[in-house]
């Protein structure tokens, strides 16, 4: 059989509909689960159901008798999104938190990796704490002895994928192809992907391990289902853009693997009910935070540490002037409210590392980054730095405190303007244009007169700006100038968005990217895998006609 071609597999266990827990009713769900109805973005909706399936079996059920009664589903995990991906506009929300295990375990030999089976629900955190414990007694082996051998390992594991919020669950890091920090050292979540088992709206099971089913030459995938009917598709008629961090569209590249069709299409295409994740040793590491009398002395940094073999930083972050000025503010008013050394107010920006603690090549690594550092204008002494674990603590809580007192401003204005929220970037540009868009930041929003921030993961040249607009005009003014920075990022060769997705929020600004004639074969992929368009109604791409096919 050629390798385009793959044969889904039928549920054979079957669990009655009434007999999945499920909350019934707008009103109950508004009332008492509002929770479920929006996500970090704040955009709400409603739904009629609200179902908590706890199995792959349980899944069909509702799957099954979502379609029957034409009735749209909106996979919904932790709702750390902040584009309203998991966001419902009616029908039901299908909840995966129920299905939180770790169920398998396996080696590679080849590869010399273990690689570890989970559930969709599963939260990254909840993975690494039973990682750190190998507490793995009631799981499946999945390759022979692979329990004994990896309890007997004297390192830790943990799966290495950072994108900030821990909190995020694999099946929604899947569905977005989820990054942070750590993508300049690591990649993305595809990069951590062994195999998936997605659930098609049919109720078909595709059971996919990577390097197995790849595009034919002509860009087509074949699927053989169960009830003898066949799903034939062609991929879409561009490369996705991976030469800077992107998450916006669905993936495609000529002879591409199956398995990355569905990694990043924000569960429009199915619902992924186990996922294959390979993990990694777990290193210690330093943190550290340097602070530069310029923008361009820190970028500098950047440059240098980056491609630095015998330092080899997990993550770099960054911090404008503004950014700064707004911790700074925050310590003076409440010093108690961050756990951190007093942010120097001469600093005009900082750059946040960390690398991996190694005894014996401490002293290399840091006469190499004291070398670093002079270059750029800049001391070590005059910066923090830490390996215990509380020191961890404290530098995250340091990272985390910007986009945490940005929300605050915001919350508080929305409470005058309620139609008001936060406009964050999300842009990649490569690194070559990295100083011209970050120019372009700065004169567009000084010009118009608007107070913002910048920060974020400049290790891969993918920083976010948050406007905070005062009022709903400035707020106008913000959303104009957003348009402007996605066209020009998208000139400069980058993405619309590095790694939140694209969601229902930024679904318009998928033209600037891609031709309608792109759009289109995005929406045929669709109707082929989900004719019925039950899942994730909206997400990404939009139909010209709001009502289901007849």
């Amino acid at each position: 059989m050629s390798n385009h071609i793959i044969s889904s597999e039928k549920i054979t266990e079957e669990i009655s509909f009434n007999e999945v827990y499920c909350i019934r009713g707008s009103n109950e769900i508004s009332d008492n689960f509002a929770s479920y109805l929006l996500d970090e973005s704040k955009l709400s909706g409603e739904a009629e159901l609200l179902l908590f399936p706890k199995s792959e079996a349980e899944i069909y059920s509702v799957i099954s008798f979502l379609r029957e009664n034409k009735i749209r589903a909106y996979i919904s995990a932790s709702r750390t999104g902040i584009v309203g991906s998991s966001v419902p506009t009616s029908g039901a929300i299908l909840s995966t938190e129920k299905m939180n295990e770790i169920t398998g375990i396996g080696y590679d030999k080849n590869k010399g990796n273990y690689f570890i089976r989970v559930e969709p629900g599963i939260t990254l955190q909840e993975i690494n704490d039973r990682l750190m414990k190998k507490e793995f007694e009631n799981i499946t082996e999945l390759t022979p002895d692979a329990k004994k051998k990896f309890k007997e390992e004297n390192k830790m594991f943990y799966y290495p994928v950072d994108p900030t919020e821990m909190s995020a669950t694999i099946g929604g890091t899947v569905a977005t192809n989820a990054s942070g920090g750590s993508t300049l050292k690591y990649g993305t979540t595809r990069e951590w992907i062994k195999g998936l088992r997605v659930m098609l709206s049919s109720g078909e099971i595709l059971d996919i391990q990577r390097g197995m089913y790849f595009a034919s030459k002509e860009g087509t995938f074949i699927i053989n289902q169960s009830n003898n009917l066949k799903l034939e598709f062609k991929i879409p008629n561009y490369i996705f853009n991976t030469k800077v961090k992107n998450a916006a569209g669905i993936y495609s590249k000529p002879e591409m693997d199956l398995i990355d069709l569905f990694i990043g299409s924000e569960g429009i295409l199915g619902v992924v009910t186990h996922v294959d994740i390979w993990i990694a040793e777990k290193q210690n590491l330093i943190s550290n935070v340097l602070f530069f009398n310029s923008e361009d002395d820190a970028i500098s940094f950047v440059e240098f540490l980056s491609i630095n073999k015998k330092i080899s930083p997990e993550l770099i972050e960054f911090f404008s002037f503004e950014a700064l000025n707004l911790l700074i503010k925050v310590q003076s008013e409440n010093p108690s409210s961050m756990n951190i050394p007093l942010i120097p107010v001469e600093a005009n920006t900082a750059i946040f590392f960390d690398f991996p603690y190694i005894e014996s090549r401490l002293e290399i690594m840091f006469n190499d980054l004291d070398e670093i550092a002079k270059k750029c204008k800049t001391d070590l002494a005059k910066g923090w730095s830490g390996y215990e674990k509380q020191d961890h603590i404290r530098f995250k809580q340091f990272r985390h405190a910007l986009p945490e007192n940005v929300n605050a401003i915001i919350a508080e204005r929305k409470q005058q303007f309620p139609e008001f929220h936060k406009l964050g970037t999300d842009m990649s540009v490569p690194g070559k244009n990295f100083r011209s868009m970050m120019k372009y930041y700065h004169s567009t929003l000084r010009n118009a007169n608007l107070e913002y921030v910048i920060f974020g993961h400049i290790g891969d040249y993918h920083v976010h700006v948050n406007i905070l607009p005062k009022n709903m005009e400035e707020l106008k003014i913000g959303e104009e100038i957003y348009e402007k920075f996605a066209r020009k990022a998208v000139e400069y060769g980058g993405s619309i968005s590095g790694e939140h997705g694209i969601g229902k929020i930024k679904r318009k600004f998928l033209s600037i990217m891609y031709t309608q004639e792109n759009l289109e074969e995005m929406r045929l992929i669709k109707k082929t895998l989900d004719p019925s368009l039950i899942l994730n109604y909206g997400n990404i791409i939009s139909f010209e006609k709001e009502e289901f096919p007849s």
